[in-house]
């Protein structure tokens, strides 16, 4: 475990370093050792858009950006709605250091997607 000086010393570096740009902080974190990003992702240091975007490498509709900018990315390992279709809401979370999209109807499981394809496969789950 990185000391929390440490960590909000290399967060202070990496968002220095991205500025906004989502896609130069995700090409970062890439170079980091697994043990510093994983307790980044699972931080109040990061927001949960930018660990969104590092698990997927891309954007969620504009109401999901703002309701994932608004929170921290400690908050996706209780899960985060983060978007609504049909009668289901889309919520973001991260377990075992590993990214899933859940789609619940009325706060209750409906269906689970997992890995770096998720968001695309509930996606498409909610087109058919």
């Amino acid at each position: 475990m990185i000391d929390s000086v440490e960590l909000a010393e290399l967060a202070d570096r990496i968002l220095a370093i991205a500025s906004e740009n989502v896609k130069t902080l995700a090409e970062v974190l890439d170079t980091l050792d697994a043990e510093a990003r994983g307790e980044l992702l699972a931080s109040d240091l990061l927001n949960a858009l930018q660990a969104f975007y590092y698990y997927f490498r891309e954007m969620p509709t504009l109401l999901g950006q703002e309701r994932l900018d608004l929170q921290p990315a400690a908050a996706a390992l209780e899960g985060i709605i983060f978007e609504e279709e049909k009668d289901l809401e889309l919520v973001f979370r991260v377990e075992k250091g590993g990214p899933v999209i859940e789609l619940t109807e009325l706060g209750e499981p409906f269906m689970k997607f997992e890995g770096s394809s998720a968001y695309r496969g509930a996606r498409r789950y909610l087109e058919e």
